[in-house]
């Protein structure tokens, strides 16, 4: 079954924030300091909100939850900058068996293209700093999209700059709103939980659920 998918398919979508790297760890825990040293709690449920969306829509939310007067900018940027300065040094670890499924897709000869809701600089520290360019064909950043997750803009681009229909491309997600976009899209969703449990409405979104990217491989090997 899951070899017979993985012949049919001739792109693979990549998120990137939790999904290839572990970045979404260091997101929450190092953002939840910083905000507490300056008199606020960020909840789980805010978490929820706002994983996989891009920065404006995260800004408002919070700004929703916590009060206008919440410094999100300067929270972001010194969380951005603590994860731009561990990205430079290769000190993002990556998720595992990001590295095996990504050489498996190329040894294959399928396209990927990364599609994330960060921005180029932050996506470009992060992926050079793995060696992982070589993998992907494309980048679709926050600058490409006029509307983020769950939208499904940043998929319908990748399909589109790889030449390949939604039905024929999967996409690997962690977050809730990037299973929304994945689904929307046309395309095959496939999940990999990060922080989140899937709901009942996301699991009826996707097409497969894997606990690891390693987990995926084995089921493209046909194991």
């Amino acid at each position: 079954m899951g070899k017979k998918f993985f012949d049919e398919i001739e792109l693979f979508l990549f998120d990137m924030d939790g999904l290839l790297f572990d970045t979404e760890t260091i997101y929450v825990e190092y953002g939840r300091e910083v905000a507490k040293k300056m008199g606020y709690t960020i909840t789980k449920e805010i978490v929820e909100k706002t994983t996989g969306v891009v920065n404006d829509k995260a800004r408002m939310l919070f700004k929703e939850a916590l009060g206008e007067d919440f410094p999100y900018d300067e929270v972001m940027g010194t969380v951005r900058a603590h994860i731009f300065e561990l990205a430079k040094k290769s000190e993002v670890p990556l998720k595992p068996g990001a590295l095996e499924l990504l050489e498996f897709l190329k040894e294959n000869k399928k396209q990927m293209i990364l599609a994330t809701s960060s921005d180029l600089y932050m996506a470009k520290a992060l992926i050079e700093g793995k060696d992982l360019a070589k993998y992907f064909s494309h980048f679709v950043t926050a600058e490409d999209v006029v509307h983020g997750k769950p939208d499904p803009e940043v998929f319908l681009i990748g399909a589109k700059k790889a030449g390949v229909a939604p039905e024929k491309t999967a996409v690997f997600e962690d977050s809730f709103n990037g299973i929304r976009a994945a689904h929307a899209a046309g395309t095959f969703p496939i999940m990999v939980p990060d922080k989140l449990k899937p709901t009942e409405e996301i699991e009826k979104l996707v097409y497969k659920k894997f606990n690891s990217l390693i987990e995926a491989l084995d089921y493209f090997q046909g194991k």
